[in-house]
Parts: structure tokens; sequence; C-alpha cells
């Protein structure tokens, strides 16, 4: 699959908004994927979009028939998702003369469970829309888009950790906490650290299926080294781990280090990981030798955490609300006065550079 370009998916719902995202990612081949709500679905974008993913349940058509409308004048390779048994996203598909391959319908018991069933469906429609694509029309990132995200460097060289000998890191850990729309805002702040910055712990909502290939795919793209988190694992800087999807993630510290701790099962508040364990156990651990953010995401997972780490005298800060995705976990920790920062998306990688550079060391 030709990789250039941006996937926008477009959905009216929030939940199979991040769900579809997170499949479309697996199979994006390194082009970047954006999700966006029906109101953010200008001319403009969908006209610059390589791929535009539909997706809606039954219960959402008519809400989206306007950006039906602006999917069929941009005339650009689509996919339609649908969810639920009404047969009106046959009649939707036809209307926007999308090939039944292009179609992927899955019932609307648990969602997550049946995209991943309809995985290999998923990839070949993705492929041969593709292949499929209209001709004399450019492909460009929107100027939108530009503007939420930093820009990724194209696979910068690194050269691979040798074994660390040396006395343990004692120092600074970065925290940071994000949900739907997670993937592409976590790209953007870690592709603009430095290769020498503080260690980095993520929880990313998402299912532990695809944590381990998104850490890879985060690897390749950014300065810094990028793996899934086992347990037991010392923090080093120029470093950062994501927590698996099954298991709550915690950091520890002593005299041998900072290192991670993988827990239990159980869901915190829904979520497992959860943003709210990982940094509460920073602030327990770390106090004000640590920096925390939150990302865009639905819910309040990490609020009460970065609240903490605030309190035990960390700074904090929150993705606003004009670059978030879903404007829900970063407003619930701004409305709970857990942020003492609230910036843009381009600017968080700059201002975690500067903090940390004023943090005890």
């Amino acid at each position: 699959m030709n990789a250039a370009g941006e996937i926008l998916v477009v959905a009216l719902d929030p939940l199979l908004r991040k769900v579809v995202t997170e499949s479309v990612t697996l199979f994006a081949d390194g082009a970047t994927v954006t999700a966006v709500s029906q109101t953010r679905a200008t001319p403009e974008r969908l006209t610059a979009a390589s791929l535009v993913v539909l997706a809606a349940r039954d219960a959402d058509f008519s809400g989206l028939k306007s950006v039906f409308s602006l999917v069929k004048a941009a005339d650009r390779p689509t996919l339609l998702v649908t969810a639920g048994e009404s047969g009106e996203g046959r009649n939707v598909a036809a209307d926007l003369k999308i090939a039944g391959s292009q179609h992927i319908s899955i019932p609307e018991l648990d969602i997550r469970e049946e995209l991943r069933a309809a995985s290999p469906k998923l990839e070949a429609a993705m492929r041969q829309a593709r292949r499929d694509r209209p001709r004399g029309k450019p492909v460009q990132s929107p100027p939108q888009a530009a503007e939420a995200r930093a820009p990724a460097p194209s696979a910068p060289e690194k050269s691979r950790p040798v074994e660390h000998d040396g006395p343990p890191y004692l120092g600074t850990v970065i925290c940071i906490g994000a949900s739907t729309g997670g993937t592409d805002a976590l790209l953007a702040v870690l592709s603009g650290l430095d290769r020498n910055c503080p260690p980095v712990a993520i929880v990313q909502h998402m299912p532990k299926d695809y944590v381990a290939d998104f850490a890879k795919r985060l690897d390749q793209s950014c300065r810094i080294d990028v793996e899934l988190a086992h347990d037991g694992q010392a923090l080093r800087p120029g470093h950062a781990v994501i927590a698996p999807g099954d298991r709550q993630f915690r950091l520890r510290k002593g005299n041998k280090g900072i290192w991670t701790a993988l827990g239990e099962s159980e869901r915190v508040g829904g979520h497992c990981p959860a943003v709210d364990v990982m940094m509460k156990s920073a602030a327990q651990e770390l106090g004000k030798k640590a920096v925390g953010v939150i990302l865009t995401g639905m819910g309040r997972d990490g609020a009460n955490g970065l609240l903490a780490m605030r309190q035990a005298g960390a700074r904090t800060a929150a993705q606003d609300e004009e670059t978030s995705i879903v404007y829900g976990m970063p407003k619930v920790a701004f409305e709970e006065k857990a942020a003492d920062t609230v910036l843009p998306l381009q600017k968080i990688a700059n201002w975690i550079a500067g903090v940390t550079l004023q943090l005890p060391k």
C-alpha cells in the first residue's frame, strides 16, 4: 500500500472513532492516521486525504448525511465501516458508490472484538482503496492537521542502546497518559523529544494486541527508543516505555534506580492500564522529580493521578481543546486543577524539555 498522505477517519460516535482508528493504524503502512468528528470533516481536509474511512452506527446515519455529501464531492478513496444490523449501511455504500469490498459491516455487540475479527478484510479493503486512488488530485496534509501535530522526522538514524553498567538512574521521569486520538498525539510529542531526554512512561488506552506494534512504529519514527514495557524494567534517559494493554502499570524507585512494575489485570475507573494508577505511583515514588502530561482522550482517566502528581510538587500539563481529537481527559484535568499548564499539542515537547532542565537532578 502506498503510504503517502493522510488517512482520515470520520465518525460521529467517539468510541467507534477510537476503535476504528486503532484498527486502521495497524495497516496504515507509515501513513499518518487522523481521527475527526463529523464537524471537523471539512471539504479541504477530505480532498487532501489519501484515504477516507467513514465509520457509523445504525443510529448515526442521519447525523452524517452532510458528511456523506462532502465525501462524495471530494471523490477520494473511501472505506465504509458500519456497526449494526439494519442494512442501512448498504444503502449508504451504494449512494457513495463504495464497492462491496470496501464496505465492512459488523454487529453492534462488541465493536472492538468484531472489528478485530474483521481485520483481514479491513487490511485488504485499505490496500484495494489505495490502489484505486482517483487520478489527478494531489495528496497533501491539510493545514488543520499541520497545526494540530508537530511534524514527525522521517525515520531518524538511531544508534541502538548498549548495556548500561553505570550508576542507576534516579532523575526525572516524564509520565504521559492518552486515549482517543492519542496515537497521533504521542507521535507528535515523542518525535519532538531529544535523544538525551529523561525516560518516558506512557499509558495509552488501546487493545492489548495492538500495543507492541504501536510501540514499534513509534520507535521507528522517533529519536528516542520506544518499546513495550515489561515488569522490573529499569528506566534510562532517551527511552520510552508503553504499558501493556492488560496489566496495571506503576513506577517504583529504590537504590537501584527507577523501574516498572506490572500488576493486576482488574480495571480501575474502567481502564486497564489506567493513567491514574501510573500517575499516582509517580506522585508517591518520585514526588517533584516527575513531569505529568494528559493528552487527548475520552472520559476522566488521569485527572486524579495528575492532581496527585501536582500536589506532590511535579510539573503538570494538559493538551488544549483546539488540538485535542476528544477534549475529555484534558478538560477534566484542567477543571480539577490537576494541570498547572494547558498547551497546544505542538508546544508540549518543548515545554517538557524546558521544565525538565529546571528540575532537581
